[in-house]
């Protein structure tokens, strides 16, 4: 399995994958150059990191005992200038909401073969704010960081976000006001830090699914129905089998559907309710022959020697190899 189809607790948590997109388009961008000599300049980035920060014991165990026990430095040895990123909000943005359900599609590969499936999501429009602290060593450093942040980040910024499956767009934009706060007096214990704040909103949509299904039950359902039809045809769907168990199920709505062709003399005698009477079929002798059919719809369409060809499945492969695992993980 390649290391990019792994899955952890951290997966399959749509606003994790928005404030990660935030991040990742943050990282870098803010930036500037302090000259070091009259030929030299030095480019000087600004890293963002998400707020984590927890209670004393959560603190000690992870930056104490964990960076003793493994040989690092013990301490406050953070880099400066950094931005510092902290959820202060999050809102449904109703005004925004379109079409509730469309049709959306999306693939999954199982064993060298891409599968289509198709599920009604509803994409919701949210917005999140952000509060940003950029902490920086000197007051010359807290101008040139807040003039790179008006050059790299006002007013708005257009990205995407990777969502597993699908993709969704985001923007991010930023205000007028910046407040700066400036030392002019401190001790010996002290920490000599400027400091830059500002907000930071951020506006997506969160993909919610037919008859609220959630992302991690999604990527589970699809693998399952691979593994049990892996020769179906169609496009996946989700919805209940013939003993009422929900799930994802390729070949159309109807597996199969049985068909008849008789007579029509045969049909109901007195009214459209046919338990209120019928006609005795053996009484009837006139009309065509009695006709039976069947459609299968589960049936998988042979595929071509160049299909194959073109997509390497006459190479040597299995499950293990196809990145979606096995039944036990």
């Amino acid at each position: 399995m390649s290391a990019y189809n792994q899955e952890y607790n951290k997966d399959n948590t749509i606003l994790r994958y928005l404030v990660v997109s935030m991040l990742a388009e943050l990282s870098k961008k803010v930036y500037y150059y302090n000259q070091v000599d009259e030929d030299t300049l030095k480019k000087i980035e600004v890293p963002f990191f998400y707020s984590i920060s927890g209670n004393e014991r959560f603190l000690l165990d992870n930056f104490m005992y964990d960076a003793e026990a493994a040989g690092k430095a013990i301490g406050d040895y953070e880099v400066v200038p950094r931005g510092i990123v902290q959820m202060n909000s999050m809102a449904i943005d109703s005004s925004a909401q379109t079409n509730k359900f469309t049709r959306a599609e999306f693939v999954r590969e199982w064993n060298g073969i891409l599968k289509t499936f198709s599920l009604e999501t509803n994409f919701l429009p949210i917005t999140m704010g952000f509060g940003v602290t950029l902490i920086c060593s000197n007051n010359l450093e807290m101008l040139k960081v807040t003039e790179s942040v008006m050059n790299k980040l006002y007013k708005g910024t257009l990205f995407s976000c990777d969502l597993g499956m699908m993709r969704v767009q985001a923007s991010m934009s930023v205000p007028e006001d910046y407040s700066q706060d400036r030392l002019f007096e401190w001790g010996l214990n002290d920490k000599k830090e400027f400091q830059v704040t500002f907000d930071i909103e951020l506006k997506s949509f969160m993909p919610v699914f037919e008859s609220g299904i959630l992302l991690s039950e999604i990527d589970f359902l699809t693998r399952e129905s691979i593994k049990s039809n892996p020769t179906a045809s169609g496009v996946g769907q989700l919805r209940s089998n013939a003993e009422g168990e929900i799930g994802i199920y390729f070949g159309g709505v109807f597996q199969k559907l049985l068909t008849s062709q008789d007579n029509i003399l045969k049909a109901p005698g007195k009214d459209v309710q046919s338990n209120l009477s019928y006609f005795d079929p053996n009484s009837v002798n006139t009309g065509g022959p009695y006709v039976e059919g069947e459609i299968d719809s589960s049936k998988p369409d042979p595929e071509t020697e160049a299909s194959r060809s073109y997509r390497n499945a006459n190479a040597e492969g299995g499950p293990e190899n196809s990145g979606l695992g096995t039944a036990d993980n």
